[in-house]
């Protein structure tokens, strides 16, 4: 079982490689490798649901995907958050 969940996360927001806003037509935020590297083991890869914010803006629904991205041929785990504007 995950212990650690809610899980809160803060970080500096990254460039990514630029493929997901352009394919999925959304906003994307990417956490930096040291925040990915921060997360506690026992949270398992997967796609998870919240809350997110940049910067001191306002408050959204978001998807956030752990792990390593199969359809791109990523080789490091990476965190990217999909903020869900309503």
């Amino acid at each position: 079982a995950m212990k650690h969940l809610p899980y809160f996360c803060r970080g500096e927001v990254v460039k990514g490689f630029g493929r997901g806003s352009k394919e999925l037509g959304i906003p994307t935020a990417n956490f930096s490798e040291q925040v990915v590297e921060s997360f506690p083991s026992d949270i398992s890869t997967g796609i998870y649901y919240g809350w997110a914010c940049v910067g001191n803006g306002d408050v959204h629904k978001m998807v956030l995907s752990i792990g390593w991205n199969p359809f791109y041929k990523n080789i490091k785990k990476s965190v990217v958050r999909i903020l869900l504007y309503t």
